[in-house]
């Protein structure tokens, strides 16, 4: 029996704008040959595997990840795409989540410091969900259901608070980049769509709107790509930082 694998069909981590969102990190962060990165909160290990060919086979990728089917789904992802000698996946604490989900930044930037190398580079990507615009008819209610979506992160709006958080735990601030989703369709080419059932049915349960409320806006949103007039943009942010390559207190 073959089981369809959700590493190799995840929809919105697969569609074309959100694989041109990894290519601007990879571009950024410029991984060399024979490189070793971390990849925390690695997810279903796409961005894992790219950068497993970035590093070649004299690099290595580990990817980390606090849901078990998480790491199933990587590893059979880095067999589909050929890069099992260069990857390693582990599964990790409740901890190893990206920023926005990350109960103690801090705590977590220091454990980054900690283990990266003198000259190591750490890349954070991270989103201000106050930044969304998702077109509706009835924006009262859109706002509301944004508001309600909020609760799913720790930290809906950290990146305005990551430079000083990065430069308090040692780091040096490299670049900021702004990496924006927008999508003006709704097709299954693009990453939206499959999210409005996903926020809707979490509001719905823990973001206390009613499932009726919930299942009106979906239908809302949707009916805008009948008008023509479908829109979604999301701004993201990548933080590109540096451990210094002395002590924090001088020394070589």
């Amino acid at each position: 029996m073959t089981i369809a694998n959700p590493a190799l069909l995840d929809p919105a981590r697969s569609t074309p704008d959100v694989s041109e969102q990894r290519a601007r990190i990879r571009a950024i962060v410029a991984p060399r040959t024979g490189e070793r990165g971390l990849d925390i909160g690695c997810g279903f290990g796409l961005l894992s595997c790219e950068l497993a060919r970035d590093v070649g086979p004299t690099g290595r990728i580990m990817g980390v990840d606090a849901v078990p089917d998480m790491i199933i789904a990587c590893e059979e992802r880095a067999r589909h795409d050929a890069v099992t000698g260069r990857t390693e996946f582990r599964q990790a604490d409740p901890e190893a989540v990206p920023a926005e989900y990350m109960a103690d930044v801090e705590r977590g930037l220091a454990e980054a410091y900690r283990v990266l190398k003198p000259g190591g580079r750490l890349a954070v990507l991270d989103t201000d969900w106050e930044s969304c615009v998702w077109h509706a008819g009835d924006r009262e209610r859109t706002a509301r259901i944004l508001r309600a979506w909020e609760q799913r992160f720790a930290h809906p709006h950290l990146p305005a608070h990551l430079p000083d958080l990065l430069r308090r735990s040692g780091f040096a601030l490299r670049t900021v980049t702004m990496i924006p989703v927008v999508n003006v369709e709704m097709s299954e080419q693009t990453y939206s769509p499959g999210m409005i059932d996903v926020v809707a049915r979490f509001v719905a349960s823990r973001g206390g709107v009613g499932e009726e409320e919930a299942a009106g806006w979906a239908d809302d949103v949707r009916s805008q790509a009948a008008r023509g007039e479908y829109f979604f943009s999301l701004s993201r942010y990548l933080f590109l930082a540096e451990r210094a390559r002395t002590s924090r207190g001088g020394a070589a």
